[in-house]
């Protein structure tokens, strides 16, 4: 198969989560033909080792996993699933790492080490890097290094960048609970207003973290607000739902800091009782800086200026062993996540041909 024919069969199979029977089913059957031996380390993940007898192994990761989103593209190859898209370019990157596959099969790459090939499903949702971390397969295949990309629709066609350091956010779900006591609205002072205190919450938050200079990188921000049950009643409990994000450990600390001590002062003032839970999310995606020094010795390589508040749960692998994040242009302007996400076959191309050079070179 080409490349093309890659993109088109696993576009077409698009599903979501960790559950990817078809995704599975195509990925297993074009490497099973080759010359490397697989294991599925989680479910529905897929595993290539090809072995050339060097002592160190380099893995390449791709996500599987799709999103419910209702394809608009128009494409001939439209997602069979109508409520099913891969809208974040997952598609392109398991036609990359197939086609490095058969690449090293038939010795189109001269390897520099022993190479692992990574499908891992459920990206978009609950994470799948940590649990095949946790299976032990990056000791087994002594693997000393790992690298990622990403089609990105706002960079240029086919251009490549990195960033050195931090590259993306440590991201979590933030959620703020706040229970009062209701009473008609005509009584409203006998009460406990939630809405009141979620509204106080929320201003003061994003005014204290606005004013928060001395953190560059940061966001904590809420999309989601919940509150009451009739209009003629104190609200008795609301709920603010939204994400922390920022790129340093202790950076993390300052922002949940704020968020409790808001949650304290909002207590006082209307005496209320407010909870905040954090879950444990994905870490900061933190390049290494002596590989993204040699990616740009090999690669047409440019600098991004500024991390940026997205995230990807590639950053566990990054705490594990060294390894680098690439961007790849599709210069689409289309948004990530859009029903009408597309891009040219050729961006592929260029993904497969760096790789191709990590692969030599490292």
């Amino acid at each position: 198969m080409e490349l093309k024919d890659y993109r088109i069969a696993l576009h077409r199979a698009a599903e979501t989560g960790q559950y990817l029977p078809k995704t599975q089913k195509i990925i297993t059957a074009c490497l099973e033909k080759l010359s490397c031996s697989l294991e599925f380390p989680w479910e529905s993940a897929v595993a290539a080792y090809f072995d050339f007898g060097f002592d160190g192994t380099i893995a390449l990761r791709a996500d599987m996993d799709a999103l419910p989103v209702s394809e608009k593209t128009g494409l001939e190859y439209c997602s069979d699933d109508k409520n099913t898209m891969h809208a974040c370019g997952h598609d392109g990157h398991m036609a990359m790492l197939l086609d490095i596959a058969e690449r090293l099969d038939c010795r189109d790459i001269n390897p520099s080490q022993n190479v692992l090939l990574i499908f891992q499903p459920a990206e978009e949702t609950t994470g799948g890097a940590k649990p095949i971390l946790d299976t032990g397969i990056f000791e087994k295949y002594r693997v000393k290094a790992v690298f990622g990309m990403h089609l990105i629709p706002d960079l240029p066609k086919s251009q490549l960048f990195t960033r050195n350091g931090a590259m993306m956010a440590k991201s979590c779900e933030i959620t703020v609970s706040i229970t009062g006591a209701s009473v008609h609205i005509a009584k409203y002072k006998e009460g406990a207003d939630t809405l009141a205190a979620a509204a106080f919450y929320l201003t003061n938050i994003y005014r204290l973290t606005d004013e928060l200079k001395e953190i560059n990188y940061k966001l904590l921000r809420f999309g989601k607000a919940r509150s009451g049950s009739v209009r003629n009643a104190v609200s008795a409990f609301s709920c603010l739902e939204g994400s922390l994000r920022c790129f340093d450990e202790n950076d993390y600390d300052v922002l949940y800091g704020i968020a409790l001590e808001t949650a304290r002062l909002t207590d006082q003032i209307y005496k209320t009782n407010t909870t905040v839970t954090v879950n444990e999310g994905y870490p900061p995606l933190i390049n290494d800086g002596a590989l993204v020094s040699r990616l740009s010795e090999i690669l047409p390589l440019k600098q991004l200026p500024e991390p940026r508040m997205i995230t990807d749960d590639f950053s566990w692998y990054l705490k594990k062993v060294p390894g680098a994040y690439i961007f790849l242009g599709t210069g689409t302007g289309i948004e990530l996540h859009s029903d009408k996400f597309d891009y040219d076959i050729s961006v592929l191309e260029t993904g497969v041909a760096a790789y191709k050079k990590i692969i030599e070179n490292l």
